[in-house]
This record gives structure tokens, sequence and C-alpha cells, in this order.
């Protein structure tokens, strides 16, 4: 296939950036996982201890602490602000990308390479990913480096320094995984290594002097850090393998996450979404071409998804960012076989019209989606959507009509043009223009409604929460509210320090709360509660000025009235 024009592909990098930077910084906090790491690093930064692991003043031993650290960091430089928890995200995804670019074109012939990383770049699963505040990006890049350390450093004919300077570098990233989210990092890669030389008959180089080195540095590492952290956090070690064991095998007393095991096959189609329809070509191209065993790089790349995927697909609790450590071996895979390969036969060009389809209706997807939420079709599925965020459907045209005006759907470059489009426009109706953060599709950031309560908040008030977990709140009061009938993740932590609880069981312990408050007591509610369970109560309520959402209502509580 020939180069794609500079021009079109340089418009489409800068869509395709603007997107990712959008759905990063144009936002607030999602709940609860975003909320939960932005939270538990701002207590870091508030209380200056650094070791200690706390969501809303409670122990939470769920994860390592590196993720907390990064954002904690960003919060020092940039202040508590939401897009700064985020900002260790925008390294993350750059140098997740210049790694698998350098893996792809150390192997492969440049246009082939460049083609590879453009196709993983633009794909949903890895923008989305890597602008999403969880443990999985940052653990996909440190498992990216893993993988392509130890690969450079088994190539036949490696001189033993270089060896033992990838071996290092390999060590260096297990640690930095283990302690963003545990041994994963470690069982995995090695695996993958172990079952591709295997395949390639080279388990000799094993024997290198460097896999000792390699196996102390990283011990070497990682001793001192977890004494450190099991000294400031009593239990932790015994609570995290303990937990994550049992979530993996289905004997944790409350298993959460339960998925059949071909979850994952349903995902992956998603994630590569608006690609997808090109696996059927990579397939048939690596049959056919027999690339699986020509190439070292697609073996090796087989092996990197398959061990990832089975493996997560074992396990009793599976969400789709499991996988994410998969995603950028996937995609250049892909991208390598799917599209990068000129078009040679009959039967290849219907392959390739086929998932150029998948891009067009793609297209009309988004499109049909802001259709349905701006005239309220599915008010319930799809919550309806400003006015303004016409304009984002800008990109996703304009792009249309170029492709079909320079009749680009034959070509690599044009597909990525109306991908990019398909980004932008994506990012835009997830934004702020759509109306409310997150809008059109996710229904969990209530960030405007949290911002505005933190501002009539005084030091005397407290907010309770009725039968939700949301940490972004705290977050963005900068304090930790009071849950009512809530069993969420922190019950291990209200177990260990039950001084420092803040739940209420029933009513009779709320109106306790409202009749010994000194200042006000705001009311945190999901509107879908409202009458089923939150009226039944008989709680003396007055509306407030804060502005609700489709999942977050705030009311002034008053005392009972037997008090006057």
């Amino acid at each position: 296939m020939s180069n794609p024009p500079r021009n079109l592909i340089g418009l489409s990098l800068l869509l395709i950036i603007s997107a990712f930077l959008v759905v990063l910084f144009y936002r607030g906090l999602a709940e609860p996982d975003e909320g939960r790491y932005a939270e538990i690093a701002e207590d870091m930064i508030n209380s200056g201890n650094w070791l200690e692991m706390r969501l809303l003043m409670h122990r939470y031993y769920e994860k390592p602490p590196l993720t907390y650290w990064l954002v904690a960091t960003a919060f020092h430089a940039f202040g508590l602000r939401d897009w700064a928890a985020r900002a260790p995200l925008l390294i993350n995804g750059v140098l997740l990308t210049g790694l698998c670019w350098f893996l792809a074109r150390r192997q492969w012939e440049k246009n082939a390479a460049n083609i590879a990383t453009l196709t993983m770049l633009s794909m949903v699963g890895f923008l989305a990913s890597m602008a999403l505040l969880m443990t999985d990006p940052f653990l996909a890049l440190w498992f990216a480096l893993v993988c392509i350390a130890l690969f450079r450093g088994c190539q036949p004919g490696v001189y033993a320094q270089k060896r033992f300077l990838l071996f290092s570098v390999a060590a260096i990233a297990v640690a930095m995984g283990f302690l963003t989210k545990g041994a994963v990092a470690i069982v995995l890669p090695l695996v993958i290594i172990f079952l591709w030389l295997l395949w390639e008959r080279r388990l000799a180089v094993l024997r290198s002097l460097a896999v000792p080195w390699a196996i102390l540095l990283g011990i070497g590492l990682l001793t001192p850090i977890m004494l450190l952290l099991e000294k400031h956090n009593p239990g932790f070690f015994h609570y995290f393998a303990t937990e994550h064991f049992s979530r993996f095998n289905g004997t944790r007393p409350t298993q959460i996450h339960k998925e059949p095991f071909v979850f994952f096959a349903e995902v992956i189609p998603l994630l590569l979404l608006p690609w997808t329809l090109f696996l059927v070509r990579a397939a048939w191209r690596l049959i056919a071409q027999r690339g699986w065993r020509q190439d070292t790089l697609s073996r090796f790349l087989l092996v990197w998804v398959v061990v990832v995927v089975l493996f997560f697909s074992s396990s009793s609790g599976k969400l789709m960012s499991y996988i994410l450590p998969a995603i950028p071996a996937l995609g250049l895979l892909l991208g390598r076989w799917g599209l990068s390969d000129p078009q040679d036969s009959r039967s290849d060009r219907i392959l390739w019209n086929i998932g150029a389809a998948g891009l067009f209706l793609s297209a009309l997807v988004i499109a049909g989606i802001w259709l349905f939420s701006y005239f309220r079709i599915r008010p319930l599925t799809i919550y309806p959507i400003s006015g303004r965020s016409v304009f984002a459907l800008i990109p996703i045209t304009v792009m249309s009509v170029v492709l079909l005006a320079r009749r680009g759907q034959r070509s690599f470059g044009g597909l990525l043009s109306l991908n990019a489009g398909i980004m932008l426009t994506a990012a835009l109706m997830l934004s702020p223009l759509a109306g409310k953060d997150f809008n059109a599709l996710l229904h969990h950031n209530s960030a405007q409604v949290y911002k505005e309560l933190a501002t009539k908040l005084k030091s005397e008030d407290q907010v309770v929460v009725f039968w939700d977990y949301r940490p972004a709140l705290g977050f963005y009061t900068q304090g930790e509210y009071i849950a009512f009938q809530v069993a969420d993740e922190l019950l291990y932590g209200r177990q260990l320090e039950p001084e420092r609880a803040k739940e209420i069981q029933d009513k009779a312990q709320l109106e306790k709360l409202l009749q010994e408050a000194s200042g006000k007591v705001f009311a945190v509610v999901d509107p879908h509660d409202l009458e089923q369970k939150f009226r039944p109560l008989g709680l003396a309520t007055v509306p407030t000025t804060i502005p609700s959402d489709p999942n977050t209502l705030v009311l002034e509580l008053q005392p009972p009235l037997s008090q006057y």
C-alpha cells in the first residue's frame, strides 16, 4: 500500500489528539472509579502523608499506591482540580504510543509500522481507556514496557550488555506494574515471554545470567517499598493478596462483576471500534500469508493477546478494563494485517470494503445517538442533549465530506480521516458541550452538582448520601460525607477503625443527627429513589437552589417537628 498523504494524516492526527484532550480534560470526574482515585490522592495532599492509603478518611487496600502517587503529584503541581487528576494519563498515553511505535518500527517496514500504530491509537478502546482515571491504563504502560523489553532482549544475536540493560528495564517496569495493580504485572508477561520462546524453540535464551539479575533487581526494588507500605498500612499485603485471589476464583463473600467466560469475546469488538470489521481481513491475511509463521513479532503479539484474554476470561469477576493490557498488541496486529497491506485480489478488496463499511456504520450510529438524544426518543436510556451540541456533529460531517469527495474509502488515510471525525464528535458529545458531563451515554457524572454544593457548604454543615457510593462528592467538597444505608467498598476500612466510621443505618440515627447538628444538613439522593425510598422516610425537607441532574438531587434536611 502506498504511503497515506501526509496532510490528511496530519489533519486526522490533530482531530484524534483533540478528541483525546477533550475526554481527558473537558469533563468532571465519573463515579465511582475516577472519584475514588482522585479522592485518595486528595487525602494524601491534604494530610501530607503519601504512605497511608485512605478513601473518604477510611483505610483503603484494594490497590497498591502508584496510581495515587501519580495523581497526587499532579495535584501538587496544578492544584486540586478534576482535570489535573487526569494529567498523568496524558503522559501515560504518549509513552505507550511511543513504545508501540518503537516496537513496530524495529520489526516491520516503515509504512506498515506507522499504519499499525495509527490503527491502535485511533481505536475506541485505546483512546477511551487512556482517558479514564483508573489503574488499568497505567498497568497497560508498564505491562507493555515489560513485554517489549523482554522481547527485544531475547532477540537472537543480542549482546550480553544490551540484554542485561533490557532485562533491567523489564525488572523496573515489573516493579512499577506491581505497585500499580499487583501480581498480574509479573505473572502474565513472564508467561507470554515463556510461551513465545517455546514457540520459537529458543528457551535456551533464558539461561542467560541476565535472568537471575533481573529477578534480584525486581525483588530488591519491591521489598523495601512493600515493607514501608505494610508499616503505614497494617494488614495491607494480606488483604490485597486475599481480596484479589478471592475475586479471581469466586470465593469472595460478595462477588462483584460476575460475567460468563465469553464476556471478553463480546467486549473486544467494541474496543476495536470503528476498525472492528477489519478483523476479518486481518485474520484472513495473517493465515493466507502465513504471517504467524514468518513474522516473529506477529507471533509474539498473538501470544500476548491470547494469554491476557484467556487469563481474565478465567476470572470469576470481569470488567471491560481488565483486558486493556492486550489492547496495544491487538491494535498493532489489526493495523499490520488488516490495514497496511495492499488490496491484491478481488476477495481481498471485498474484505477491505467490509471493514470500511464498519466505519460508515459507526458514523451513522453516532449521528443516530445524537438524534435520539436531542429529540428525546429514549430519554431514560440516552439522556437529553443540549441544542448547542449540534456543533459536535461538525467534525464527523466535514470528514465524511472530505472522504467522499476524495473517494478515499479505498485508502487507509481516507478511512483514518473519517475515524478522526467520529472520535472528535463522540468526545464532544460526552462533554459539557452536550449540557451535562458525559451526558449522552454515561450516566455517572454529577460533577456540576457537586461543585455547586461545595460552594454552599460551611464548615459546620454536613452531607448525608442516601443509598449511594459517591467518592467524587468527597473530592469536590474536600470532606467526608455521611453514608445512609450504603454497602460499599469501605466496609473493611470501617471495621479496622470503627471510631472513624460515619454511617447511619436507620431513621432514628438520622433524626438524632439532625437534632444535634450545628449547621445545615444536606441530603444527596438519586431522583429514582425519591418516591419509593426517600419519601417514605417522612423527613422534613427544604428545596435548595442547587441544580439537579438525572442522577443527583440535593435537598436540605430539617430537624423533626418534635424538637420545636
